[in-house]
């Protein structure tokens, strides 16, 4: 078996609240756990150590690691052994999340401007209808625009951030 390092109680409870933050969102709770412990963990965890640190099955942890993977919140990385899939937390783990949440923002605003152009104000459609999809649409709008401007603003802050050395660069070595 590995030797893992157990997570602290303090790391522990952490786990514990992404786990349980992804499925008050909906998401998979394993996912959750999964980006707890990547980090908390200053070195690439391998499935084994996962499957060990979390008492969960395998195949679960390996397809929940794939999708974080696909979402940009978790990296495949090089480890010490190399016959062994190792990962960490993507360094831009929580902008990532953060443009994922926005990507849904963008396909409501697109919807609410689909449906726009179909309501004929002649038509059958409740003046209702049509005062909900153009409210939805301002919303998102503005949603987006935020979106932009808090982006620039954290890529300021993110640069100043590792200038002043309060980051690591945060790139692992990437094998894909």
């Amino acid at each position: 078996m590995s030797h893992s390092k157990e997570p602290s109680p303090v790391e522990r409870e952490l786990i514990e609240e992404f786990g349980n933050i992804y499925e008050s969102y909906g998401l998979r709770r394993l996912q959750g756990l999964i980006v707890g412990l990547l980090l908390t963990r200053g070195e690439p965890v391998s499935l084994d150590d996962m499957v060990e640190i979390l008492d969960r099955s395998k195949g679960p942890i390996s397809i929940s690691v794939r999708r974080l993977d696909d979402y940009d919140l978790v990296r495949k990385v090089e480890g010490p052994n190399n016959r062994r899939n190792y990962y960490t937390s993507h360094p831009d783990i929580f902008f990532n999340n953060f443009k994922f949440n926005m990507k849904t923002v963008r396909e409501n605003r697109q919807l609410a401007e689909r449906f726009l152009s179909r309501v004929d104000p002649e038509g059958d459609e409740t003046e209702k209808t049509q005062e909900s999809l153009e409210h939805m649409r301002v919303f998102y709008d503005l949603m987006e625009s935020f979106f932009e401007d808090f982006s620039e603003r954290w890529m300021e802050v993110k640069q100043k951030r590792l200038e002043n050395g309060e980051l690591g660069s945060g790139e692992p070595v990437v094998s894909r």
